[in-house]
């Protein structure tokens, strides 16, 4: 019973000693089960910690405070936290930052703990920071927290949450996490499938692009960790940003459809190859420098992209729209979160979480900005080919549609698809005459009536005009002619020595296209001649 009240008082000795000297520490009292923000300032140590002794806490004298504007690779934080409540088990959590390892030394009445949490696996699966901490109720618990890494930001977040709390955040942190990287690659699988019928090389910019920025945010989120065992380095974890900041540039220029030997081909072409150049010069740098390069490319990465595409689409190229929309919420995101480290401050509450939710974003902007180039393109190819195909005066199809048509209809004539068709040759009778005494606009107008007169006949379907005064019809069943209301329209309109001549001729007497064609033609001509 001795032995145990003297270790005791050793315990509350040690803990009255460690946490007197230090530096007066942040004080955030713990009233219930729920999360606490802990809004500290952070410190650099002076001293180095014995190699012998694992829970070496930095005294006053060795906490200096962090210099302003310079990123550093180690960080210290103190707080104490009261804890009025009767949960014991809480978890701390750091986001917002990159993070190699996160180290917690507490002391309290109760004695002494310590745990650590970083880039490596643990069982069950965890993609979070989340440090255990023991906060024994009704004691004040003293924490000193360390960061390790290559490069910590300006304002890292700092909170704790009771067990309750912090494993529906895991799941949901996870959650958030797996469902952006399943769906980026699937985005990526589906678009390279997509290459191989339409053989658009933008489809493989794209699938590079989304890639490759996949496999950072994997690395950034320990999923390549657990997956391939591979740990984060600057090759893994900045690299590809570089690469695919290079990719997106020639997906741009396919995509945006940019004459490939212009001046602004050539500049982003070369910009590419600069991202790739930096790229890995930077990895001769340290971390922290190397991350300034990437923030610096980054920025002008994202506002050529965007200047692109809102150039192409003022231009009338449509389908940048949605091109846009996709890099102008990742660039806004950018913004905001460049300018919240540089006033000290954050909008969110997981940097990283949110940054690869835009990335996703970005990656179904473009994907759908792909879909609806297609339909732009395919619209645009239907649009000039009934431009090819129709008749400028009339509106009818011309000879150029006619010749396509009348050959299907001989397929389905051999295939017993149709049992029967009649083609019909018409000539305007007169129009010459129109035309020496009053004019071509007349014997346009004159062209127009027939043409409009010939739809309403044949229910607006398989008329053609293939040539100066020449229509032909194609036809189920032959046609019959009300020639009288055709002559009262054409004397109303002023053309009352104008006339039709006509002759038909049915397939199954024919046998074949070219004879179907020439017996329509004569006994038109014979019409014609008749005298009538």
């Amino acid at each position: 019973m001795q032995t145990r009240f003297i270790h005791w008082l050793f315990r509350c000795l040690l803990w009255m000693v460690l946490c007197t000297p230090v530096m007066a520490a942040e004080t955030v009292v713990v009233e219930e089960a729920r999360t606490y923000y802990l809004p500290l300032e952070g410190y650099i140590a002076a001293g180095t910690a014995p190699v012998e002794d694992k829970l070496w806490i930095p005294g006053a004298e060795e906490l200096v405070p962090r210099p302003p504007g310079q990123p550093q690779t180690g960080i210290w934080y103190r707080v104490d936290l009261p804890n009025r409540t009767d949960q014991e088990h809480w978890h701390l959590l750091i986001t917002n930052t990159l993070l190699h390892q996160v180290r917690v030394y507490s002391i309290s009445a109760a004695g002494e703990y310590q745990a650590s949490r970083g880039f490596e696996r643990r069982y069950p699966f965890d993609l979070t920071n989340g440090v255990p901490v023991v906060l024994t109720p009704g004691t004040t618990t003293s924490l000193w927290i360390q960061l390790q890494s290559p490069y910590i930001s300006h304002q890292p977040l700092l909170r704790i949450m009771p067990d309750t709390e912090y494993w529906h955040y895991q799941f949901q942190h996870s959650s958030l996490v797996m469902l952006a990287v399943g769906a980026m690659l699937a985005l990526v699988l589906y678009n390279i499938f997509l290459y191989f019928p339409t053989r658009d090389i933008s489809f493989l910019w794209y699938a590079s692009y989304q890639l490759l920025c996949t496999f950072a945010w994997a690395t950034h989120f320990k999923l390549i960790l657990y997956g391939f065992g591979l740990k984060p380095d600057a090759s893994t974890l900045l690299l590809p940003f570089f690469i695919a900041g290079a990719s997106s540039l020639m997906f741009a220029i396919s995509f945006l459809r940019l004459p490939p030997g212009g001046w602004i081909a050539l500049l982003v072409r070369a910009l590419a190859i600069s991202l790739v150049i930096f790229g890995m010069v930077g990895l001769l740098l340290p971390m922290a420098q190397y991350q300034a390069v990437m923030l610096a490319c980054t920025g002008i990465w994202m506002f050529i992209m965007l200047g692109l595409g809102i150039w192409r689409f003022n231009k009338g190229y449509r389908p940048a729209r949605i091109y846009i929309l996709g890099f102008g919420v990742v660039t806004s995101y950018f913004l905001f979160a460049v300018a919240g480290d540089m006033a000290g401050t954050s909008l969110f509450d997981n940097l990283l979480v949110w940054a690869l939710w835009a990335q996703l974003f970005d990656a179904v902007a473009l994907a759908l900005a792909l879909a609806d180039r297609i339909n732009f393109l395919r619209k645009s190819r239907q649009h000039a080919d009934k431009r090819a195909s129709t008749d400028q005066l009339t509106g009818l199809p011309n000879r150029t549609a006619f010749e396509r048509d009348i050959r299907a209809w001989e397929v389905y004539y051999r295939e017993g698809i149709i049992q029967e068709f009649f083609l019909t040759f018409i000539d305007v009778d007169g129009l010459k005459k129109v035309n020496d005494r009053m004019g071509h606009t007349e014997g346009d107008r004159l062209l127009s009536l027939v043409a409009q007169w010939l739809s309403r006949q044949c229910q607006q379907q398989n008329v053609y005009r293939v040539g100066g005064d020449e229509f032909v019809i194609l036809a189920r069943h032959q046609i019959q002619w009300d020639l009288s209301s055709l002559h009262q329209l054409l004397g109303e309109e002023g053309f009352p020595h104008a006339d039709l001549s006509m002759g038909t001729s049915s397939y199954s007497e024919s046998g074949n296209r070219s004879a179907l064609l020439q017996l329509a033609d004569e006994r038109m001509y014979a019409i014609k001649h008749s005298g009538r």
